[in-house]
């Protein structure tokens, strides 16, 4: 087994992880995660407020036009599906048609590969995306990545950004677009911490029952039969199941075998437990709920939207969205436009608008929290920055030089921290940090 990764803390959690608990511990090879890396932060000439004015969405809007112009092929990142729908629409109107193209989860694979390949072969110079384009997907020779609004987390932001300079030599090339005054200080605290060679601390869940109930389905339903003293062998060789207690096993084996009660009689039983011999053996659909149901992800809500006449699907909505849609009505997706013709039980059908003005889509609760380390990386930038006040001038200089930002940018920064200090009557240190620790 070779586990290959640029974000990984500590990297001995992961090498762990990577053998399970019943192997020695493998080799690892650090060759350091540092990289250089050409970061920077730009803003609008507007002064930012708590919300960007459509005043402020133009000029950066109009600066990225300009900065795709005089790059070979770009990747402009978003938050939010919804803002990807957005900001592609306004690209391609500022661009040309067909020059524009979006990628996020709620588009079809067919239509996610095609706007990869689209990118590759050159024919469009800029994609829109979310983390669809993160990790793991060759997108050609991108020279440039912009990034609208601060990332979540630090091994978001580097993954982002080393989407760019994949050539010989290449110097990967990012630059971030913070929307409001706390996205200034986040992206100018990511900046600072990313050159300062920090990550985000890896934490991997122990003893999950949900996926132990999980995995125990789908190991007997493939195997046919198994003891149950070798199923939890099996189990205690994993990493995130080694101090696995037996009877939590036994209680989650208990609850295969026997189901729970319901208004409507017991069900959910997935396994046959021989207690006598002490074996395991599938129910009747238990592959079936093995394959169906694996996964930690939350079920949503969502509608498949299927072109007329061909009935191919391009394509996710939010299933209020989709609810609330009439027929007639003209929306974005995959930065086309299209027309709903009708919407029948969890699908949408819709034919090609043909450019006509669109509405966009919204899907449910899909903003990214803050890591620890980057709100960590938040509270030593607000009190650096506060131990140098009330000296505007000097602080602003020291936020331009360590977080690369434009001297704007560092004076609205400092101005901003000196306002909240203000407020406050104290300085703010670790504020972030205790709020970050207390939701988590």
């Amino acid at each position: 087994r070779i586990g290959l990764s640029a974000t990984q803390k500590p990297i001995e959690r992961v090498g762990a992880l990577l053998v399970g608990a019943a192997r020695p511990a493998p080799t690892i090879v650090d060759t350091g995660h540092r990289r250089a890396v050409d970061l920077s932060i730009e803003i609008p000439d507007d002064q930012l407020g708590p919300v960007a004015t459509h005043e402020q969405w133009a000029a950066i809007l109009d600066r990225v036009t300009a900065l795709v112009q005089s790059h070979r092929e770009t990747i402009v990142f978003v938050n939010t599906r919804r803002l990807v729908e957005r900001v592609a629409h306004a690209l391609e109107e500022r661009i040309g048609a067909d020059k524009v193209v979006a990628h996020h989860g709620s588009m079809s694979r067919r239509t996610r590969l095609d706007a990869e390949e689209r990118l590759k072969s050159g024919a469009v110079p800029v994609v829109v995306a979310t983390a669809s384009l993160e990790l793991g997907i060759d997108v050609g020779a991108v020279d440039l990545v912009c990034h609208l609004g601060s990332a979540r987390a630090l091994a978001t932001l580097i993954q982002r950004v080393g989407r760019s300079g994949h050539a010989r030599g290449a110097l990967p090339k990012g630059i971030l677009f913070p929307l409001t005054r706390d996205d200034l200080v986040q992206a100018a605290a990511a900046v600072r911490a990313i050159l300062a060679g920090e990550l985000d601390l890896l934490r991997i869940p122990q003893n999950a029952r949900d996926i132990l109930a999980q995995q125990c389905v789908a190991t007997v339903a493939s195997t046919g039969e198994m003891s149950v003293e070798t199923l939890y062998g099996l189990v205690r060789r994993s990493y995130a199941y080694a101090t696995l207690p037996r009877e939590r096993f036994d209680e989650i084996i208990d609850l295969l075998a026997e189901g729970i009660t319901t208004r409507r009689g017991r069900r959910s039983a997935h396994l046959h437990f021989d207690r006598v011999n002490g074996v395991l053996r599938p129910r009747r659909g238990a592959r079936l709920a093995a394959i169906t149901g694996g996964g930690a992800i939350p079920d949503t809500g969502q509608y498949d939207v299927v072109e007329e006449p061909a009935g191919l699907v391009v394509g996710k909505v939010d299933e209020d969205f989709a609810v609330e849609s009439m027929r007639g009505d003209i929306f974005l997706l995959g930065n086309r436009s299209w027309r709903v013709r009708r919407v029948e039980a969890a699908r949408m059908r819709v034919e090609d608008a043909q450019g006509a003005p669109p509405t966009v889509p919204f899907w449910m609760g899909e903003a990214p929290g803050r890591t620890l380390a980057l709100s960590t990386a938040v509270s030593d930038l607000r009190a650096a920055v506060a131990a140098q006040l009330p000296d505007l001038t000097r602080a602003a200089a020291w936020v331009a030089a360590e977080c690369h930002t434009s001297p704007d940018a560092a004076t609205q920064l400092v101005a901003y921290i000196a306002e909240t200090q203000a407020a406050l009557g104290v300085v703010p240190t670790q504020q972030c940090v205790v709020a970050e620790r207390f939701f988590d």
